[in-house]
This record gives structure tokens, C-alpha cells and sequence, in this order.
């Protein structure tokens, strides 16, 4: 009995806990001049968690590449790419995200590129390319906890469980 109980609180706080996501644009399988545009945003299906959508803010065109590098560009990244003045919008379609991470690469000292929270939920965000060469997005890291009804819902089957081992 008590190892059952035992068992089931163990599992019961691993599936409310927040789970942690990542996409990286090095391992990804997005094709090299993949291009993203206003009209045709880049969709990407992270397993466990959903979709992420990677939008032009206006009339710019994006392109995954190999141009930056973190290291005085000798080693080149797979990155979504951004030349200066443009703009990238990354929304979350799956659960809320939150701790949201962009590893930036490739900005130099007379740049910038800070991604904003635009959403009001922690669902999108806004990041522009301002001066230099432009930036490139390697990767995306963010953690997501489950949706209400889903920990709702385990909980309640452990509380059953719970209540239906104490009557026997």
C-alpha cells in the first residue's frame, strides 16, 4: 500500500511539472534556404508540445542559413537568419511557454537583437535585427506546463484511487 502511494504521488507531480522544449535550427530538419515570408511563415511541429510559428513582420523575407557564427566565424550555425531592419515574429501554439530562451548568434558590438514579449499570455514574441550584419536564431528553449484539464484530470484519477484503497 504505501509504495502504491508512493508510486502514484511520484507520478502524479511528474505530470503537473513543466516540461522543457527546445528547437534547434543546427539539428532541425529544416532544409538549408528554407525562405519565410510574410505570405508563407515557417510551422514547426516540436513533439510533445505543439506547433511554433515563425512570421515576417512586414514586407521581409527570411531565410534559414549558414551566414553567423559565434566564434569570430570560424564555425558557421544553422540559423534563422535576419538582416538589419528586419523583423521576426515567434509564436507559441501549444501550451503556455514560459522561461522563453533565443540563443542569438552572430551579433557584434554595434548590434542588437532582444527578443519582446508582444503576446499577453507568453505566447508571442518580437525580435528585430538593429545594425551591423545582421543576426541568426539558432535555437529556441522554453518550458510549457501542461494545460488545466490535463493536470485536472490526473488528479482526479488519483484522487479516486486514493479514496477507493481507504474504503477497502
Amino acid at each position: 500500500m504505501k509504495t502504491t502511494l508512493s508510486t502514484l504521488m511520484a507520478t502524479t507531480a511528474a505530470a503537473t511539472m513543466a516540461q522543457a522544449f527546445t528547437i534547434d535550427f543546427k539539428a532541425l530538419v529544416v532544409p538549408l534556404g528554407t525562405t519565410v515570408t510574410s505570405g508563407s511563415p515557417l510551422t514547426i511541429n516540436v513533439s510533445g508540445y505543439g506547433d511554433v510559428r515563425f512570421e515576417v513582420g512586414g514586407s521581409d523575407s527570411l531565410v534559414v542559413g549558414t551566414t553567423h557564427s559565434n566564434d569570430g566565424g570560424t564555425t558557421f550555425q544553422n540559423s534563422l537568419e535576419l538582416d538589419p531592419g528586419e523583423r521576426v515574429l515567434v509564436t507559441f501554439l501549444g501550451p503556455q511557454a514560459m522561461n522563453v530562451n533565443f540563443d542569438i548568434i552572430g551579433i557584434d558590438s554595434d548590434e542588437t537583437a532582444t527578443p519582446i514579449e508582444i503576446g499577453f499570455s507568453g505566447d508571442e514574441f518580437q525580435l528585430d535585427a538593429i545594425g551591423g550584419n545582421g543576426v541568426g536564431i539558432a535555437a529556441i528553449s522554453w518550458d510549457a506546463i501542461p494545460e488545466p484539464s490535463s493536470s485536472l484530470l490526473v488528479l482526479m484519477g488519483v484522487g479516486t484511487l486514493l479514496f477507493r484503497r481507504s474504503r477497502s
